[in-house]
């Protein structure tokens, strides 16, 4: 019922339907969404934490590893074993200590694959945590998004309040050079002193002087959209942007929406995971295998200090080559932790620690961005109801000024009191954009209390 008042009282300001920016203010506004740094940057660090989250999921797919080695490898051996007596020769060998040199090559490579069968949970809830994660950025992101709309929207309504005070200044000067041309007739036929001449042309500068200023913040507020959308100062300088009073329309939400909660909320999830992840960690991992071996034993000599009975020859054993190809190895296995020095003990109180943090934070978050949707939109009826004021105020300085520039022709008031009304009505008229400019920047207020200062509410 109180929207529909207000609606009703701005019918001489508005009309219903209207939108609020644009479609050149849009444009702006979708350019530097795509131009900004910050964005861009966040947009990055999301794109690592996606691959972060996809790597934690790939444990489950299955590794192909290949090792091996060659060896040159030599020693002597020292053997003492019980006397063994040849049966029919009766000669003793194993005689005391035996000596043998032993030389030889190896080459050995597997093939193995490997695939995880059951993580102990760890992950499982780390890609759930990782993901939570993910989703607080993606909300803080919203966040970094309003403020920017904000910022354009804000430099939109700079602009074109400057650009009003610009246009009311340039209308004092042609009142006053049409004032000043009747002056100076009068003074050349003695009507008037030259007093009034030199009040006239005094305003006229400090006129020119407001000009001056105007023209320079806009060229400062000109060159910040250039920068901030990639566009032309001078082709910016053709955008009309338009200050009229903000229209809110079908604005439901409230400060539950808002993008810092949501944030919030998805972190404490991502702790809750990873308070299960550490948890579980006293649950083994198990994983399938299959190994494919190809293993070489060549070139190998054993030197013995043993002749044989008659020729008394060296005893020597060589060894042109073993090989063992091909060999399989297929099973499960399994790794547990049983004891792993309060290491996760440890962990597991930090992350109830943060938990604990992130939970207060909300709760404090709460409160204040609660207050703050009171407040703007207590200030937002304010600004209407002055918005209404200052329109009629400069209504009244404008029938002033008519009512001056009348009697200051009639002679019924001098020049003083005629470049007063002058000044009153350039402060009337220039408070009345500035109401405007602050109603529609409160109007954005109630838009960011809500959650709903994004790219599909600003224009209803």
């Amino acid at each position: 019922m109180k929207r529909l008042i207000l609606i009703i009282l701005f019918v001489p300001l508005m009309h219903f339907g209207q939108t609020n920016l644009t479609s050149q203010s849009l444009e702006l506004i979708e350019r530097s969404l795509q131009k900004s740094n910050t964005l861009k940057n966040a947009r990055s660090d999301l794109s690592i934490d996606s691959i972060e989250t996809r790597g934690i999921r790939q444990n489950y797919i299955p590794t192909l590893t290949m090792n091996g080695f060659y060896a040159y490898g030599a020693g002597n051996f020292n053997v003492d074993v019980p006397t063994f007596d040849l049966p029919i020769s009766g000669i003793e060998i194993f005689d005391g200590e035996s000596e043998f040199d032993a030389k030889g090559q190896i080459f050995n490579t597997n093939l193995t694959a490997k695939m995880l069968l059951f993580g102990g949970m760890q992950v499982n809830y780390g890609s759930k945590a990782s993901s939570e994660k993910m989703r607080a950025k993606n909300y803080m992101l919203e966040t970094e998004k309003s403020k920017l709309i904000k910022e354009m929207i804000d430099t939109f309504d700079k602009i074109e309040l400057l650009e009003a005070s610009k246009k009311v200044l340039e209308n004092s000067e042609l009142r006053l050079q049409k004032e000043k041309e009747k002056v100076i007739i009068a003074v050349r036929n003695g009507l008037i002193t030259p007093y009034d001449r030199e009040k006239i042309s005094a305003a006229e500068l400090r006129l020119e002087s407001k000009k001056t200023e105007v023209e320079g913040n806009l060229e400062l507020l000109y060159l910040k959209l250039s920068i901030m959308s990639d566009v032309s100062s001078e082709s910016i300088r053709g955008y009309d942007f338009e200050l009229k009073p903000w229209v809110l329309e079908n604005v439901e939400a409230n400060y539950t929406n808002r993008a810092e909660l949501k944030a919030l909320r998805a972190s404490i999830d991502a702790y809750n995971y990873k308070l299960k992840m550490n948890k579980s960690t006293f649950l083994p991992k198990v994983e399938a295998f299959a190994t494919l071996t190809y293993f070489n034993l060549f070139d190998t000599k054993v030197e013995t200090p043993f002749e044989t009975p008659i020729s008394e020859q060296p005893i020597d054993l060589d060894l042109n080559h073993f090989t063992l190809f091909p060999a399989y190895f297929l099973g499960v296995g399994f790794q547990w932790d049983l004891f792993k020095g309060l290491k996760n003990s440890n962990q597991t109180q930090i992350t109830s620690i943060q938990k604990s943090m992130a939970e207060t934070k909300k709760a404090e978050a709460e409160e204040q961005l609660q207050l703050f949707e009171k407040k703007v939109q207590i200030d937002f009826s304010v600004k209407n109801k002055q918005l209404m004021l200052k329109q009629k105020e400069k209504e009244v300085a404008s029938n002033a000024l008519n009512l001056a520039i009348k009697s200051y022709e009639q002679g019924l008031i001098d020049i003083s009191e005629r470049l007063a009304a002058e000044v009153n009505y350039q402060e009337a008229a220039l408070a009345y954009y500035l109401s405007i400019a602050k109603q529609r920047q409160s109007a954005l207020d109630v838009l960011s209390s809500k959650g709903s200062l994004d790219i599909n509410h600003i224009n209803n």
